[in-house]
């Protein structure tokens, strides 16, 4: 009973070992009470079998062996007690150890609460010195931009300064030489006067001169153009020489004509299309023709400065990129063939000139093919230089 107080006093605590306890005292009680029903049953049968000794020896036996495992229970219900009053010790020194953590945790909460506080306090400081700061530096950047503004207009009133310095001494250089200037020219003024004066009478002198030189210089045209008449009449003769025995020679060709004073060879005779080089059919006629002006040359007077020239003309068809440019390029290499040509039949080079004018001056301007044949040309010119050997 004693042992199931105990375990009633301190059932509060939701232990097991009291509840243990308790059902060890009840199984100690049941067990009594089996004892004592066995008791009284042996008893029972002791008054009715008292012949049995055998059997009441056994039950005798069972009943000391019962006796030991009642001895055996009561000593481990006393090493369970002890056990329980070791761990009532051991929850009563937790329960104090608990109530002190939990000061202690009290006591931490409030510091660290004090802690937040002063943590906020410390924020908003620090929040109102960087308001404070940027303030600061905000103002320290207009100041500043004042002051390089400042410096500025300084440095600008300086150059302006300087320039005004140096254009007051450019101004008093340039009076000081006006003023050298005008002593200068009153002194080339009066030289002048004298030179005038000079020249003046020069002139009437010159004009009578010029009166009798006038006379002699009409007189010196007029026999120059006859003379020049009569140079250009022998050459015309000889021209017209040169053009009538290239008739003889090309009289049964349809593609060359002479035209005025022009011998025309259409470009087909001389050159294949697109090309410079002359053909060998083109040889055959250059040839005639530079056997025919060699005959004529040796004829003219060495005083009269004539001058074969040889012109390449082409269609208004623009020319493939590749060697030549343009037409342009084209119809001066043209030229230039022919002339080499004729100067390695014997012609001098002194009496050769070439000349390109591509398709800017056309026989036909039509739009045919017809028209662009007619175009592709190469023209000769016997012509009489205006520039003297």
């Amino acid at each position: 009973m004693a042992l199931a107080r105990i375990g009633n006093a301190r059932r509060v605590e939701n232990f097991t070992w009291p509840g243990f306890v308790d059902a060890l005292a009840t199984l100690l009680m049941v067990i009594i009470f089996v004892l004592m029903v066995f008791v009284i049953i042996q008893v029972n049968l002791a008054y009715r079998v008292s012949g049995q000794d055998a059997t009441l020896s056994e039950m005798r036996q069972q009943l000391v062996s019962l006796g030991e495992l009642l001895n055996i229970e009561r000593r481990a219900s006393a090493d369970l007690a002890a056990n329980l009053a070791q761990i009532t010790s051991q929850l009563s020194a937790s329960n104090t150890n608990q109530e002190d953590l939990l000061a202690q945790l009290t006591i931490v909460q409030a510091s660290l609460g004090a802690r937040t506080a002063e943590v906020a306090q410390l924020s908003a400081k620090q929040a109102n010195t960087k308001a404070s700061l940027t303030a600061a530096h905000r103002s320290l950047d207009e100041q500043l931009g004042a002051l390089q503004l400042a410096e500025g207009q300084l440095a600008m009133t300086q150059a302006q300064k300087q320039s005004a310095t140096s254009k007051i001494k450019i101004l008093e250089a340039e009076t000081t030489a006006s003023k050298a200037q005008v002593v200068q020219m009153t002194n080339a003024l009066a030289a002048l006067r004298v030179r005038i004066e000079g020249l003046t009478s020069l002139l009437a002198e010159k004009d009578k001169q010029a009166s009798a030189d006038k006379v002699a210089i009409f007189n010196l045209g007029k026999s120059l153009n006859n003379a020049l008449a009569g140079r250009v009449q022998e050459l015309q003769r000889f021209r017209s020489e040169f053009f009538g025995r290239l008739r003889d020679i090309l009289k049964d060709r349809d593609d060359v004509e002479i035209v005025g004073d022009r011998f025309i060879f259409q470009s087909e005779v001389l050159f294949e299309q697109g090309k410079s080089v002359v053909e060998l059919e083109g040889k055959k006629q250059l040839a005639k023709l530079a056997i025919a002006l060699a005959d004529i040359a040796k004829k003219i007077p060495s005083d009269i400065n004539w001058i074969l020239q040889v012109d390449g003309h082409t269609d208004n068809v623009p020319i493939r990129p590749g060697r030549y440019a343009d037409n342009w390029d084209l119809s001066t290499e043209r030229a230039l063939s022919v002339v080499r040509h004729l100067n390695q039949h014997g012609l001098r080079a002194n009496r050769l000139a070439a000349a390109g004018y591509g398709e800017y001056q056309p026989l036909d301007t039509s739009d045919s093919d017809d028209a662009r044949r007619k175009n592709r040309r190469i023209e000769l010119t016997i012509t009489q230089r205006l520039i003297s050997k």
